[in-house]
């Protein structure tokens, strides 16, 4: 036990990604309502990750339009509301049925329960672009779902991944502000999964600098990251914390670097 815990906390390993299918199913049930329960406490809701979204990729994509949206944990569709204009059609695989709805920034959304085991029920090569905005460090079997997505995405078709990078604390113990079983991706486990299954990257960067962050919510600032210029300068000091980068931060010098990264991809 103390060896796989060692394994885990080095990034070597991704907790929860080799489970049984009893432990999956244990899992599922304690984080399919976490994200609604957690976003529920607050006295107000309001999704404050726009401005990134269209910094670290919605801006790439301009000139393009899509058939199809695979959106993985989208909740109410705020995340990817601001590509309803180039899209035809969102797939949205999302646990809490208090979020669907039928549209999605007035595209037609069809709304599906993600499959315990983490299956797509889509036939191959069927969508064009897929979106996991913070949502696949929610999953255990990280590895089975992400080949999941690039086997019903089209050759040349997009995917945007943005997941935080370290455990997030021991996931052993209760946290504050977290669901149960939520960790990050290990970024050198996570690098060689997406070209394991056939993924080309295309942009790579680390964002979310905790230095900036704290600076911020000090000053009383809410939903930086929708504000342009603090998303500027979240890019600039991630990149020139990462270097520092680890995966279980369990001192306060490891938590001066990035928390997550942000990628486009493209399935080879």
């Amino acid at each position: 036990m103390a060896d796989d815990v060692a394994r885990f906390f080095s990034g070597i390993s991704l907790y929860g990604d080799d489970l049984d299918a009893d432990a999956i199913r244990r899992w599922y049930e304690q984080e399919a309502q976490g994200y609604y329960d957690l976003t529920m406490s607050y006295e107000h809701y309001e999704y404050g990750y726009h401005e990134l979204n269209r910094f670290h990729a919605y801006r790439f994509l301009k000139g393009r339009t899509f058939s199809r949206c695979l959106a993985l944990g989208c909740a109410r569709g705020d995340d990817v509301s601001p590509l309803a204009p180039v899209v035809a059609e969102f797939i949205a695989l999302e646990p809490a049925e208090q979020w669907w709805r039928e549209t999605i920034g007035g595209t037609a959304s069809r709304y599906l329960k993600p499959a315990v085991m983490g299956g797509i029920a889509l036939e191959d090569s069927t969508v064009d672009l897929a979106t996991s905005l913070n949502a696949l460090h929610h999953v255990p079997n990280v590895s089975h779902v992400i080949a999941e997505i690039a086997r019903v995405l089209r050759p040349g078709a997009l995917f945007l991944l943005n997941e935080p990078i370290s455990s997030m604390g021991d996931w052993r113990k209760p946290r504050i502000g977290g669901t149960a079983n939520e960790r990050g991706l290990p970024i050198d486990w996570l690098d060689q999964l997406l070209e394991r299954v056939g993924f080309r990257t295309v942009r790579r960067r680390f964002i979310m600098c905790r230095p900036l962050s704290l600076i911020a919510a000090a000053l009383g600032f809410r939903h930086f990251y929708n504000n342009a210029l603090f998303v500027h300068l979240d890019a600039l000091g991630s990149a020139a914390l990462k270097w520092n980068t680890h995966y279980h931060r369990d001192t306060r010098w490891k938590k001066l670097a990035p928390g997550s990264v942000f990628f486009i991809l493209e399935k080879m």
